[in-house]
C-alpha cells in the first residue's frame, strides 16, 4: 500500500485503535478455546468461487494470500516475503521458504501460479475473482520461492490485488471442484487453523496448526458458530456459550458497554451499504404503474435516479435507525480514504425537490416498485430498506420492501451469466485497497468479466467516459494522480450518473468477553487471529 494510503487511512483509523493490544502469535496454551458468535457464514469453503464477505471470513483462517492488509488495511508479508517491480510490467515476489501446506506438502510458486490461474475460472460465483487477476499477462516462476507476475499495462495496485486471492495447494486442488471443497476434502491451506468440520448453518470448527510458518497461534479449538438473531447472539456472549460476538444490535451497544464481563470494540468502517439500480432493461420485473400495468423503466433516467437519492434522508438512517453507529454516505467511501472527492456528493434530503423531479421526468404520479435486500447479512438490513421505501412513499411512490434471507437473495440478485431478478437491491461492499478505485472496478465499472470488472454490478450501470478514467487510474503509478483520477470517476459514476445510491457506512463493533484482547478491522472481517489472551 502506497504513503497516501497509509496517511489517509491512519487518519479515520489510527485513533480507534491506539491502545489496544497488538495481536501477536503466542504458543497455544492447553485447553485454550475461542468460539465466535456470528450473524454470517460462508456460502462456500472454496476460496475462488466468489468474493464475498462471509466466504472470506472463513476463508482467512485457512488459506493465505501472498500479501495481506493489516487491522488498518496497511499491505503486510504473508507468503510472500517481500515485492518489487523490476519494471513498468513485471512484478517479482520473494516466496517465504518453509512454509508448508495443512497436509505437510511443501507451499512453492507453482502453487502461487496454479491459483492466480484458478481464480478467475471457478464458475457458479455470484461475484468473480478475476477483477483482481484481469491486469496478468503470465506468470513465471525462476524457482520454488520465486514468482514473476507479467502485466498487460502498468499495474501499480498489483500487490493490493492479489492479496485478494488465496493460495490453494495445486497437489491437492487441480483435480478439485467446489463441491470438494464444501465437502472439507480440498480444504488444504497454509493459514494458521486447519479444517476440522462444516456444519451449513450450524458452525464451522477449526483446529490450531501448530507447524505455522509464523508459529503456532494461541487458540487450540477455533469454533464459529452460526447466530443470525440479534438477541441470541448477545446472549450467547452474556452466558459465556461465545467469547466474541460481531455486527452488534444498536440497540444493545449501551447495555454491553455497562456490562463488566464486557469490552465493546469498534473502528471506522471501509464499507457501504447502497442501492442497486436496475439500468439495463426497458421493463424492470417490479416496476408496474401503480393499477399495475406494464411501465417503461423510469431508473433508466439520470433524473429519477437524482430524486430517488434526494428523497433518502441518510442522517435518519445513521442517527435513528442505526442509532448513531453509522455515518450517512454521500460517495464510495467516508473520510481518510484515497479516492474520495473533498466535500460533499449528496443532495441535501428534500422530498419537495424529489417530487419537482419526478415530476419534471415525466413520472408526477409515480410508479408502484418493490425493493428487495437481505434479512440477515448486515446490521438493521430489514429496518433500513424499510426505511428507505419509507422515504420513497413520502415523493408519491407506491414502495413495498421485501427483506429476504441471505441465501435466497444472493442466490436471486444474478451473476454472470444470470441477470438479477430484482429492480432495486439493497447490498454492501467493502474496499479490500483501501482506496475507491475496487469500488468503481467492482461495482460501476461497465460489465467485462474477461477482464475482471463489474464483477458485482448488479443494476448493469455502464457509462464509457467513467470507464476511460479508471483505465487511465488503473494504470497510473503516482499516487496524486491516481487519485485525482479517482476522484473524477467518482464525480461522474455517483454524483452526476447516480449509477448507485449510497446510504451509510456503518461503523465496525465487536463485543469480546474479559481476558480477551481484539483488534477490529476497517474491513470488518472478524477473525480468532486477531484475538488473543489478554
Amino acid at each position: 500500500m502506497t504513503a497516501i494510503h497509509r496517511r489517509r487511512l491512519l487518519q479515520g483509523v489510527g485513533l480507534a485503535l491506539v491502545g489496544l493490544p497488538d495481536c501477536g502469535r503466542a504458543q497455544p496454551a492447553a485447553g485454550r478455546n475461542l468460539r465466535i458468535a456470528s450473524v454470517t457464514e460462508a456460502v462456500s469453503l472454496d476460496p475462488h468461487l466468489q468474493y464475498f464477505g462471509p466466504d472470506r471470513k472463513a476463508h482467512r483462517h485457512i488459506f493465505e494470500s501472498l500479501c495481506a492488509p493489516d487491522a488498518r488495511q496497511h499491505l503486510q508479508p504473508a507468503l510472500a516475503q517481500s515485492w518489487h517491480a523490476l519494471d513498468d510490467r513485471t512484478w517479482e515476489f520473494r516466496l517465504r521458504p518453509g512454509v508448508r501446506f495443512h497436509d505437510g506438502s511443501p507451499f512453492t510458486a507453482e502453487d502461487a501460479i496454479f491459483s492466480l490461474e484458478r481464480a478467475p475460472r471457478v464458475p457458479g460465483g455470484a461475484s468473480s475473482l478475476g477483477a483482481f487477476t484481469q491486469s496478468i499477462a503470465a506468470l513465471e516462476a525462476p524457482d520454488p520461492l520465486t514468482l514473476r507476475v507479467r502485466t498487460r499495462t502498468v499495474a501499480p495496485l498489483l500487490p493490493n490485488d492479489l492479496s485478494n486471492i488465496f493460495i490453494v495447494s495445486k497437489r491437492r486442488a487441480e483435480t478439485a471442484t467446489t463441491a470438494d471443497f464444501n465437502r472439507g476434502e480440498a480444504v488444504i491451506g497454509t493459514g494458521p487453523y486447519r479444517f476440522v468440520e462444516w456444519r451449513k448453518g450450524f458452525f464451522l470448527h477449526l483446529r490450531g496448526f501448530a507447524d505455522h510458518w509464523g508459529g503456532a497461534p494461541p487458540w487450540n479449538e477455533v469454533r464459529m458458530d452460526l447466530i443470525a438473531d440479534d438477541a441470541a447472539r448477545v446472549q450467547a456472549l452474556l452466558s459465556g456459550e461465545a467469547d466474541i460476538a460481531d455486527q452488534l444490535p444498536p440497540g444493545r451497544i449501551a447495555a454491553l458497554q455497562a456490562t463488566p464481563s464486557v469490552t465493546v470494540v469498534d473502528c471506522p468502517s471501509n464499507f457501504l451499504l447502497f442501492l442497486n439500480l436496475d439500468q439495463f432493461r426497458q421493463v424492470s420485473p417490479y416496476i408496474t404503474s401503480k393499477d399495475g400495468r406494464e411501465l417503461p423503466n423510469p431508473l433508466l433516467k439520470r433524473e429519477v435516479r437524482r430524486a430517488l437519492s434526494m428523497a433518502v434522508d441518510r442522517a435518519r438512517l445513521a442517527r435513528e435507525v442505526m442509532q448513531g453507529t453509522a455515518e450517512p454516505a454521500d460517495q464510495l467511501l467516508p473520510q481518510g480514504f484515497a479516492g474520495r472527492v473533498p466535500g460533499t456528493l449528496a443532495e441535501p434530503h428534500d422530498p419537495a425537490a424529489a417530487r419537482a423531479l419526478l415530476a419534471a421526468a415525466g413520472y408526477r404520479d409515480g410508479w408502484r416498485m418493490t425493493l428487495h435486500g437481505t434479512s440477515d447479512r448486515y446490521s438493521m438490513d430489514g429496518p433500513l430498506l424499510e426505511a428507505v421505501a419509507r422515504d420513497w412513499r413520502a415523493i408519491g411512490l407506491d414502495v413495498s420492501a421485501v427483506s429476504l434471507p441471505s441465501a435466497e437473495f444472493f442466490r436471486r440478485s444474478g451473476t454472470r451469466d444470470t441477470p438479477p431478478e430484482f429492480s432495486v437491491m439493497q447490498v454492501g461492499w467493502g474496499t479490500p485497497s483501501g482506496e475507491s478505485s475496487s469500488t468503481l472496478k467492482g461495482v460501476l465499472a461497465t460489465q467485462d468479466f474477461a477482464r475482471g470488472f463489474g464483477a458485482s454490478n448488479r443494476g448493469r450501470y455502464s457509462n464509457p467516459a467513467m470507464d476511460r478514467l479508471l483505465d487511465t487510474a488503473l494504470a497510473t503509478v503516482d499516487d496524486g494522480r491516481r487519485d485525482a483520477l479517482l476522484q473524477d470517476a467518482t464525480r461522474l459514476a455517483v454524483g452526476e450518473d447516480r449509477g448507485i445510491i449510497p446510504l451509510i457506512h456503518p461503523r465496525n463493533l465487536w463485543a469480546v468477553r474479559r481476558g480477551i484482547a481484539y483488534v477490529p478491522r476497517a474491513d470488518n472481517q472478524t477473525s480468532a487471529m486477531d484475538a488473543r489472551p489478554a
